[in-house]
């Protein structure tokens, strides 16, 4: 919706489509956005208001409102455009309210302290609380990933690199048997701790973090709260903004 183009102009006085509103409204958000100008989602979000009570009947503003919320980076933008959405008429539109609150939801996890326990496949006593004033990062992956495989060097390097000065890696295994798994840390040395999900993507940890996709990274800060996903590019430059962030 956001990358259409207007379509043409109507007579003098003819109210246009809601089709052709929406396209023309989610343009001009599309470039006051990119713009970088001030009040750009609230005045989307009035003209969507008004296309809604015109047309009361329709789900199409709201698709729109929620297609931007999922576009935005800024998630300031998001729990607005999503909180409004969580105020419409649940039984006219029950999809798009189910889906606003479970964004409102998964948004609120990621500003509070992450609380992660478990024991992990060596022994280990994990609890994510308990490493508060550290820098952690929580790392799903899996050894019949191959972006998993060619980033473990650079990953490691990184731990190594910073480990003593307060940087921990908790990793989170997706892979198809547990053979696989104990093989491929054998094989690597894998030095932190790692949970083993026996049911991949439906485990307790995948679902928790809501990972859909390998290899996916959350970064917390000194407070326990996520302050980058998927630093796979600048995974070091962050580990060190962060760690001096604590001094």
């Amino acid at each position: 919706m956001l990358g259409l183009c207007l379509l043409p102009g109507l007579a003098k006085g003819e109210s246009p489509p809601l089709k052709e509103s929406l396209i023309a409204v989610g343009k001009a958000f599309r470039l006051d956005h990119e713009a970088g100008k001030t009040g750009a989602l609230d005045r989307l979000m009035a003209e969507i208001e008004s296309l809604g009570q015109a047309h009361p009947a329709k789900r199409e503003p709201w698709e729109l409102l929620e297609n931007v919320a999922d576009w935005v980076k800024n998630n300031a933008d998001k729990k607005k455009a999503y909180t409004r959405l969580v105020r419409l008429d649940a039984k006219r539109h029950p999809e798009l309210v189910k889906l606003a609150k479970e964004e409102l939801a998964w948004l609120d996890f990621l500003t509070k302290p992450i609380e992660l326990k478990f024991t992990s496949t060596d022994g280990r006593k994990v609890d994510v609380a308990k490493l508060r004033g550290k820098v952690v990062l929580i790392y799903f992956c899996a050894s019949w990933c191959p972006p998993c495989v060619q980033e473990y060097p650079t990953l490691k390097s990184v731990y190594d690199r910073y480990h003593k000065e307060g940087f921990e890696v908790i990793g989170i295994s997706s892979d198809k048997t547990r053979a696989q798994f104990d093989q491929y840390s054998k094989r690597k040395k894998i030095p932190w701790p790692q949970h083993y999900e026996t049911k991949p993507w439906e485990g307790r940890i995948m679902k928790q973090f809501r990972v859909r996709y390998i290899p996916r990274l959350f970064l917390l800060d000194h407070t326990g709260r996520v302050a980058a996903e998927d630093t796979r590019k600048n995974l070091e430059e962050k580990v060190r903004e962060l760690l001096a962030k604590r001094r």
